[in-house]
């Protein structure tokens, strides 16, 4: 690994297939199921077989991203956006995916909606997160610095302002 949080050859490999395959598959389900579009062959129940295969399959992934990619990215404050956004996207989606097998009849409509809305944006929002690289919709960029003297430079700005680098917006307790 050449630099903080980024995900082995492996791991990136198995959470972007995962996430691409349960993404297609329920696309796919969608256009077949929902909109009438060659339903006897993209409104299968095998294809619906499959996204649930790729919906384990993700979850998995999910997994194995929470200890460390996520936590590095916390502290980078790199693609924060996107990323806080899958996180609770996917987040409906396991939930909405657990109530179309589990819920009630009575709000099946409604969460069979809010499942395939939720996964399309997740969808979009996955693809420029991590597969095209843009550096202008996915990333928020947080104060920090990679020098002791940036860090130094930093310091006095803020001190300028009555407010200190652990705790910039001068809000809550510092713990340090």
């Amino acid at each position: 690994m050449s630099r903080l949080g980024k995900m082995p050859g492996w791991q990136r490999l198995f959470v972007i297939s995962s996430m691409l395959a349960c993404s297609i598959t329920g696309s796919l389900y969608l256009l077949g199921h929902e909109f009438q579009i060659q339903r006897t062959t993209l409104g299968a129940h095998n294809i619906l077989v499959l996204h649930g295969i790729g919906a384990m399959l993700a979850t998995l992934a999910l997994g194995t991203v929470l200890p460390f990619h996520l936590k590095s990215g916390i502290k980078s404050g790199r693609k924060m956006i996107s990323g806080f956004g899958q996180l609770s996207f996917l987040l409906t989606l396991l939930i909405t995916g657990a109530l179309l097998y589990y819920g009630p009849q009575e709000i099946r409509d409604v969460v069979i909606s809010a499942h395939w809305v939720v996964g399309l944006v997740f969808f979009a929002v996955f693809l420029l997160h991590g597969v095209v690289k843009l550096g202008g919709l996915s990333t928020m960029t947080l104060p920090k610095s990679t020098s002791a003297r940036g860090r130094e430079a930093l310091v006095q700005v803020y001190r300028q302002h009555g407010q200190s680098l652990d705790n910039p917006a001068g809000q809550g307790p510092t713990y340090r």
